[in-house]
């Protein structure tokens, strides 16, 4: 863990030298979101019909998310379900500067959660420039760069530096994810490719997001917690998501469709309580 925080300390070091001070700053007015209940988003999870159902989310006096209380667990498989909600799980963001550490924590003596320890580097928009992390494995090492076009995320570069060229071809393993939107700023696609000395393959997940509502969205905020990352992109609410996996011959290995059916106030706004 040493290592993988003075490597990031390194990149931010050379991040700030290189920052340019003439980028055009995008103020960022969205509501802050304090409250929202678990089943706004989750179906097919197990519930206690005592606890506390909502996750509640804190903010500094810049208004950046510091902190997020309550969340999933995994549940045996025998239950039927894959996880279970618990409001004794919380995650909080520490900031330094243009940096940021994410990490979870149990407040429950009964359980212990892994802390999944993330670090990031944010460009003058705070939106993500760089990220690194460990994916349960040495050479799952990851980091991640990411491009903007008028403020929109266009791509995300995954490199793992410490795995070494991968027998018996001799390649080097990254992975590209691009992203395409529609006229009004919504998400639409992204394709998550597999590359081989930065040459495509036909190893991919391509990501659909469909039925989007006119609502604001409330998840805009929360762009740095992964739950959270596809939806923070749009400026309205997608209410379909298919994913299809592709090997590397091009065959479809898997496809997943989701649909969600939101409420809405008076004014066509999203219900999130």
């Amino acid at each position: 863990m040493k290592n993988i925080f003075t490597l990031f300390f390194l990149s931010f070091i050379l991040f700030s030298c290189s920052r340019d001070n003439e980028d055009e700053i995008i103020e960022n007015n969205e509501p802050l979101i304090t409250k929202m209940s678990s089943l706004v988003l989750y179906s097919g999870f197990t519930f206690n019909s005592n606890m506390d159902l909502n996750v509640y989310f804190q903010y500094d006096n810049d208004k950046r998310l510091t902190k997020k209380t309550g969340g999933f667990l995994p549940v045996s498989g025998s239950t039927g379900f894959d996880s279970s909600f618990s409001n004794k799980v919380f995650t909080t963001l520490v900031y330094s500067g243009n940096t940021v550490l994410i990490e979870n924590f149990s407040s429950s003596p009964d359980f212990t959660v892994p802390k999944n320890s993330k670090y990031f580097i944010l460009n003058n928009n705070n939106q993500i420039f760089e990220r690194e992390f460990e994916d349960g494995h040495e050479y799952n090492y990851k980091k991640q760069q990411y491009k903007y076009e008028s403020g929109k995320l266009t791509e995300i570069l995954t490199t793992l530096p410490k795995m070494p060229y991968y027998p018996p071809d001799d390649y080097i393993p990254t992975y590209l994810e691009k992203f395409y939107y529609d006229s009004k700023g919504n998400l639409t696609k992204s394709e998550y490719i597999f590359q081989k000395d930065g040459i495509n393959t036909k190893e991919k997940i391509v990501r659909t997001f469909e039925d989007y509502d006119n609502s604001y969205n409330p998840w805009k905020r929360l762009y740095l917690l992964d739950e959270f990352f596809y939806r923070s992109i749009s400026k309205n609410n997608f209410r379909k998501y298919t994913e299809i996996k592709y090997d590397y011959y091009g065959n479809i290995t898997s496809t997943k469709v989701q649909d969600w059916g939101f409420n809405y106030d008076s004014s066509g706004n999203i219900i999130i309580n």
